[in-house]
């Protein structure tokens, strides 16, 4: 995330706010759209996912392609995650869960969270040990993948997750370890052998619904040793020391970790003498040129060099002080911050007109403190837009003066145009500085105070290695590679090997870039995560009322989202690659176009499997109401597209990528990985990520003799991007389209996009924000398909659900039932059809009563007009008749030359009825039941259609009697007495 997007950004950023405020807010014309947490069956106007049990030789295998296979055909597996409670379902439920995932289109479920310490559905016991099974949940838990096996659906097994090791389990100081032991559980021994313990007590348990173990079950089709939890990144993240110093590190675990270092290096240099000479080599002494014209503030005015910038609610004063003790000299800067507002660059205080120079180094130091412990960021950033930053560290500051310092290297030259920027908003106080200084950059190697022989040599946080010599960073690395190799190797042998487990390992899915990327190498399949507006918790994680999110689309963001990172550089060449978890969070009003982003772009760039998180994480599978960020088993507005995109990804409709780039890295490249490092959230710039949107990227070696140069790589494409496959396109200015010969998908800005062609559809007209997919129901194009279905998706929200603002509804979540935001669309599709039927589906995917026939306006094709506020549904069955007629030959004569309304048949009718029409021009029609009296008892058509012959059925819930049907269009008004016989 940015951390200041500087005064011209800020005012962009509030008139977009403002111009979405009316999108943020809750609807008034929504309608209903339930989809049954109990529906197995499968209509022919669906994707057909049959039921079937995955047989005893069905294990998920690797081919020499790098692709999962079962008996040597390849698998694309369409996802979910079941978590916590949601993994643990009760057991008369387990039979239509499992129905009703398949039938959506779903045939991998990712069991998460097994271990966590918060429910009673969790494989451990609350208020006990760590190191015995719950047999009653897991019970449960083994009678869900029993069903899932009868529906062919195949489980994603996760071991280490929440687990939170307490005393009970003998683990010294656990009530200290953080986080669930993120980190430490790769190198604490102990911890090691009781994941050991666990992967055997879960995966050799005999489930007593299949006969069979995890290890020796089909059903299993991928098992992953532990989530988001990375060696390497926590040391990326500064975080592998105390917590005195920030870190997450218990002392114990602290002093476990320098005593390994310190063997390390032992074994590596033998002597103090030895590693001294290799450490030095390229040091360079004190900082020259400094660019902070008095760094002291004893000589000038404050506001002469340095500037106070205050965004939002936030507010502070800048003085000089004399009456505190300076850190040197008389004086020091004083910030006193007054109010905060949440965001910690809304405070910045700055020395601007400072120049780099591309590829050089540059040394930071300042003395702070604060009047209580304060937590600041500390940017070196451009000072104009794009305000790009070029580095940036925290620091935590005391009552005392501490000396902070970090060194960096400039991505590019800017002369007079980057600002040193100290990020004071997190909460209010006085901050006070002293000894500010930007130079030419201080290389160290080993210091004074460091001695191999009495184990004294300081492991070197990740921020500060670029302020040390190459050989000092290199072991560093290496050191936290080896140590994350070795555990990820034995975990991998111990499952393999003692074990037996058949089915492909993955480490984890913390990929903070080329170094964790090389550790997993050595696994069978590589894993990552991503999600787009994630709920933001300014000051309690994952607090009920204290949240927000941007409530942004994506589809519109230049810097293009996930996909650049989630997709680019992370595969590997000749290994699978999966996505297990991704989402757009609720309430985002754009989220649906996160369905669509994921199954196109994973499909480009031939993921293996890809998992929505989550589908549910309670015991409530059936009240029709959302209520969390991301669980999706209720969220109608996703759900509904899950079986078009479902089919698309796992038919391989949508075209690899054709000209894929290999990524090569030395071992050098790994190592000094530190050294050229912007500091970006998701990892190392190292290459242009964007090219990720033109062509699929893999790594090919981490141990080439050539160095990785980045000016061997394809052009960065520009807006619009399209893939190499020319299937996607992307346009930033709002519009993601997918073009292939079964399947088209639209989302974004559709009504900003009038007359677009996407293959054989044509935007026409579109009222609102967007996700469209048109689907052959069968392996059929779409123009000679005899079903296709329309799925039409734009938002949706509870009923009594209350916005406060656009970013947040706090705790407001509202109540059943769900509501669905209609849209109109008017589309021209291109069947190879002499007619069509359009038939609105009801919740079961079944076709409801009304349809209408639409007759070609021209060669093939049909304008179709679609208003979901009068046909209450999100999905639209297409079926074609005949063989379509070619442009030379199309009789102008099919088309009416006149207004009629055909008498209904039956007549009496009990309870359905059929009601025909014929309009000689496009114009708004108007289709009403009358009762004796006049009165209004439903009105079937009320939208403008286009020319053509038109046919619906009335399904009467009336009285039997005497009723009228009306057509009023234009000047013309006919009527017809229908007589009903209940």
């Amino acid at each position: 995330m940015e951390k200041t997007p500087g005064h011209t950004s800020l005012i962009i950023f509030v008139l977009l706010m403002m111009s979405m405020n009316l999108y943020a807010q809750s609807f008034s014309n929504g309608f209903p759209f339930y989809l049954p947490p109990t529906d197995t069956f499968s209509p022919p106007t669906m994707p057909a996912f049959p039921a079937r049990t995955i047989a005893a030789d069905e294990f998920v295998g690797i081919d020499a392609h790098g692709h999962f296979t079962v008996k040597g055909n390849c698998i694309r597996f369409f996802g979910t995650n079941c978590v916590g409670d949601g993994a643990f379902p009760d057991k008369s439920e387990s039979f239509f869960i499992a129905g009703r995932l398949r039938k959506m289109g779903f045939n991998l479920i990712r069991f998460h969270h097994l271990d966590n310490p918060w429910s009673a559905g969790s494989l451990f016991e609350q208020a006990r040990d760590t190191r015995h099974l719950n047999l009653i949940v897991l019970d449960r838990m083994e009678k869900f993948i029993s069903e899932l096996k009868k529906n062919n659906i195949y489980a994603n097994i996760n071991l280490l997750v929440s687990r939170t090791f307490n005393s009970l389990d003998g683990v010294p100081d656990a009530d200290s370890i953080r986080n669930y032991g993120k980190g430490v559980t790769l190198f604490d021994r102990q911890l090691i052998d009781l994941q050991k313990e666990y992967a055997s007590q879960l995966l050799t348990h005999a489930n007593p619904y299949t006969g069979l173990a995890l290890v020796n079950d089909p059903v299993m089709a991928m098992l992953e040793i532990i989530n988001e939890n990375s060696l390497y990144m926590m040391w990326r993240t500064n975080r592998l020391k105390p917590f005195a110093r920030g870190g997450d590190l218990t002392g114990r675990h602290n002093r476990m970790l320098d005593s390994l270092w310190n063997e390390f290096l032992t074994t590596k240099y033998q002597t103090t003498a030895n590693l001294e000479n290799a450490w030095n080599q390229g040091t360079s002494g004190s900082g020259a040129n400094d660019q902070i014209v008095d760094g002291g503030f004893e000589t000038l005015p404050i506001t002469q060099n340095w500037q106070l910038e205050k965004h939002g609610t936030a507010n502070a004063t800048m003085s000089t002080e004399t009456i505190q003790p300076a850190y040197q000299g008389t004086k020091s800067a004083k910030i006193d911050v007054t109010a905060v507002d949440g965001t910690e660059w809304h405070i910045q205080w700055k020395h601007i007109h400072i120049s780099v120079k591309q590829d050089s180094f540059y040394t930071v130091t300042f003395a702070g403190r604060a009047s209580g412990n304060r937590t600041i960021y500390v940017a070196v950033m451009k000072e104009t837009d794009p305000w790009t930053t070029y580095s940036g560290q925290s620091f935590i500051l005391t009552t005392q003066w501490q000396f902070c310092e970090f060194t960096f290297k400039a991505s590019e030259t800017r002369t007079n145009d980057v600002r040193l920027s100290f990020n004071l908003g997190g909460a209010t106080g006085s901050y006070w500085f002293d000894d500010i200084h930007f130079t030419a950059a201080i290389i160290k190697g080993l210091e004074e105070d460091e001695n191999l022989e009495q184990h004294t040599v300081k492991r070197t946080d990740y921020s500060a290695c670029t302020g040390y010599s190459n050989q000092r960073v290199a072991d560093m690395s290496a050191f936290y590679v080896q140590i994350q190799n070795g555990y990820f190797q034995e975990m991998h042998e111990y499952l393999k090997n003692n074990l037996q487990v058949k089915v492909p390992v993955v480490g984890t899915n913390w990929n903070s870039g080329t170094g964790d990327l090389a550790s997993q190498s050595g696994l069978d399949y590589v894993d990552n995560h991503s999600y787009w507006d994630h709920p933001s918790f300014p000051n309690e994680p994952w607090s009920s009322t204290d949240w927000y999110i941007h409530n942004q689309p994506m589809v519109s963001n230049t810097d293009n989202g996930t996909i650049p990172w989630l997709m680019g550089g992370v595969p590997f060449k000749d290994k699978p690659v999966t996505i297990s978890e991704y989402n757009h969070a609720f309430p985002n009003r754009y989220q649906t176009e996160g369905v669509l982003f994921l199954t196109a772009y994973a499909a480009f760039h031939d993921a293996d499997a890809l998992m929505f998180f989550d589908y549910n994480g309670s015991t409530d599978w059936e009240t029709d109401k959302v209520s969390g960020y991301f669980d999706i088993d209720r969220n109608t507005a996703m759900m509904a597209l899950m079986p078009s995109c479902a089919y698309a990804f796992r038919q391989q409709f949508i075209t690899p990528s054709l000209q894929p780039v290999i990524l090569n890295f030395s071992q050098e490249d790994i190592l000094l990985l530190p050294k050229n490092d912007s500091g970006w959230w998701q990892g190392p710039d190292l290459f242009p990520r964007k090219i990720a949107l033109q062509h699929g990227v893999r790594n090919g070696s981490f141990d080439s003799s050539i160095p990785f140069d980045p000016a061997s790589l394809p052009s960065v494409p520009v807006n619009p991007y399209t893939t190499d496959t020319g299937e996607i396109t992307w346009n930033t200015d709002g519009l993601l389209q997918v073009v292939t010969d079964e399947f088209v998908g639209l989302t974004g800005f559709l009504n900003n996009f009038p007359n677009t062609i996407c293959g054989p559809l044509q935007i026409i007209d579109a009222s609102d924000f967007t996700t469209l997919t048109w689907s052959s129901v069968s392996s059929l194009p779409l123009q000679t398909s005899t079903y296709s279905l329309l799925t039409i998706s734009s938002r949706m929200q509870n009923t009594g659900m209350v916005w406060d603002g656009i970013t947040t509804i706090h705790d407001n979540w509202g109540h059943a039932p769900t509501l669905m935001y209609p849209v109109n669309l008017t589309l021209r599709l291109n069947i190879e059809a002499d007619s069509i039927r359009v038939y609105p589906l009801n919740e079961w995917g079944q076709s409801m009563d009304l349809y209408q026939t639409y007759f070609p306006v021209g060669a093939n094709r049909f304008e179709v007009i679609l208003d979901q506020e009068l046909d209450q549904t999100l999905w639209y069955s297409v079926e074609r008749y005949g063989t379509g007629t070619a442009i030379e030959d199309l009789d102008q004569s099919l088309l009416p030359d006149h207004f009629k309304l055909e008498q209904n048949y039956p007549n009496p009718f009990n309870p359905v009825t059929t009601i025909r029409y014929q309009l000689p021009v496009s114009t708004h029609v108007r289709l009403v039941i009358y009762n004796a009296l006049g009165k209004v008892v439903t009105t079937l058509v009320e939208k403008i259609q286009p020319a053509g012959y038109y046919q619906l059925q009335w399904k009467a819930t009336v009285a039997s009697g005497i009723y009228f049907c009306r057509l009023q269009v234009k000047d013309f008004t006919s009527v017809k007495k229908m007589m009903v016989l209940q």
